[in-house]
């Protein structure tokens, strides 16, 4: 591992060996890259971050710097470093030159916000979305095994299991931690923090702060999930329950709810629409019926996706056979987050140019009728004039199992009010509500660990344990 104080030059020589392991076509971008970083800059305490984001549509690299109180610093006047690439990792599970060429840049940018003196210091985290599994181990290890090569020759600080598929209960943790560390709830009694319900394109994860003396009798469970952990955070303990559900994520649900209806008329198909999905090299029919969607009969399928009746182990599930952690004071304000917000901005509910919106689900049922009334796509386009084109065949479906799953599925009373969350104002900044920041805010708050001694999640999961 590179030393503070190390130039440019001599990282080029320390880092000779990397450019072995690619294609002489890579030389130049790695050279580049080893090349790269902030100027070294004495007297400069803060404590920095780095962070990649793999999802399913882009690439991100964020930078969070923190001072030694685990306050966020800004960087070049912003409270955020971030680049991202409009392409998913997963497109180049074959190629490792692509890989390189893809990250490389990202990689460099990064370097450059940081002070040399300081990089070798500076943990450099990697999550990929929970859905790399579907490309199978093959595939999915290949790419981990390039990000690792890549990273562990650079001058930031980097251990092998911080290159991983990001397990959705741990995103769930971490997206807990950047709400409420950004509302200024953590310091305070867990009763004082806020819930978190999250939907992305794989999974739906719900997270909560428990009392002390809940995690202390959780219950023991036959197939040994581990729904509550305890995690240290700017000098503070919490228990926090959190559990992902795969496949229920925005897209991902989708072809569970299709299943149900493979080869016949789904009635959460708008009016008129008659293709195929290829989603993983699965092909589902997707196929309206002559006389449109159906609110009715479109909900009965949800709810069969669902998975209601799956066995409960322990008392008190919410869908699919999973645990709810017990509920309490921890789960009394709820905040939605990503496909959550986003369904409802499509379609007026929320508004991506305001922080939040507090609403109530019945509002989601609501509109969802109106968009299984259209009886043609042409239709659902007038009522709903921004919701995407790729999405817009499948409105009714995914309103339908947006009101659903939260109702039905996690018991939410309808008429309650929630909050729909989209940035959260900081200092002054406005900073998008993503995981990354609880991810680097975990390595940071530790006061007896030193940073290259903390884990961050274990690389060898199996699809079952994301879910």
């Amino acid at each position: 591992m590179a030393k503070s104080g190390i130039t440019s030059i001599s990282l080029l020589s320390l880092y000779a060996p990397l450019f072995l392991q690619f294609c002489a076509s890579d030389a130049g971008l790695l050279s580049r890259i080893l090349a790269s970083g902030g100027q070294e800059i004495s007297g400069d305490n803060g404590r920095y971050v780095i962070v990649f984001d793999a999802g399913k549509f882009s690439t991100t690299v964020h930078v969070f710097k923190f001072d030694e109180n685990a306050n966020l610093l800004k960087i070049n006047g912003s409270l955020e470093v971030s680049h991202d690439v409009q392409e998913a990792l997963s497109a180049y599970a074959d190629n490792r030159t692509a890989i390189v060429s893809f990250l490389g840049p990202l990689l460099e940018k990064a370097l450059n916000a940081v002070p040399a003196n300081l990089q070798p210091e500076t943990p450099v985290l990697f999550g990929a979305v929970d859905e790399l599994f579907l490309l199978g181990e093959k595939k999915y290890e290949k790419i981990l095994k390039v990000i690792r090569d890549l990273l562990i020759e650079s001058p930031l600080l980097y251990k092998p299991e911080w290159v991983t598929i990001l397990p959705a209960a741990k995103q769930g943790v971490y997206l807990w931690e950047t709400i409420n560390y950004l509302m200024g709830n953590v310091g305070h009694d867990y009763s004082k923090t806020v819930a978190v319900l999250n939907q992305d394109v794989a999974t739906v994860q719900m997270a909560y702060a428990v009392s002390s003396e809940a995690a202390a009798n959780v219950p023991k469970f036959p197939r040994g999930e581990e729904y509550i952990t305890a995690h240290h955070i700017r000098s503070n303990n919490y228990y926090l329950y959190s559990h992902g559900y795969f496949p229920y994520g925005a897209y991902a649900v989708r072809t569970e709810i299709l299943k149900y209806t493979n080869d016949s008329y789904n009635y959460c198909m708008t009016g008129g629409y008659n293709e195929q999905m290829n989603y993983y090299g699965e092909i589902y029919n997707v196929r309206a019926s002559p006389s449109g969607s159906n609110y009715e009969k479109c909900r009965a399928n949800v709810l069969q996706a669902l998975n209601l009746k799956a066995t409960c182990y322990i008392k008190n599930c919410t869908f699919d056979g999973a645990w709810n952690g017990g509920g309490g004071a921890g789960v009394e304000k709820i905040y939605l987050t990503s496909g959550f917000h986003n369904t409802g901005a499509d379609v007026g509910i929320t508004n991506r140019d305001i922080p939040s919106t507090e609403l109530k689900l019945l509002e989601y049922e609501e509109v969802a009728k109106v968009a299984c009334g259209a009886k043609s796509l042409e239709e659902a386009h007038n009522l709903f004039p921004i919701v995407p084109a790729f999405d817009l065949p499948y409105l009714c479906m995914d309103l339908v199992y947006v009101y659903s799953v939260l109702v039905d599925g996690f018991g939410i009373d309808p008429t309650k009010v929630v909050t729909a969350l989209n940035t959260v104002q900081y200092r002054g900044s406005s900073l998008t509500v993503q995981w990354a920041l609880g991810a680097a805010l975990e390595l940071v708050s530790s006061e007896h660990t030193k940073i290259r001694d903390i884990p961050y999640v274990s690389s060898s999961h199996t699809l079952n344990q994301v879910a």
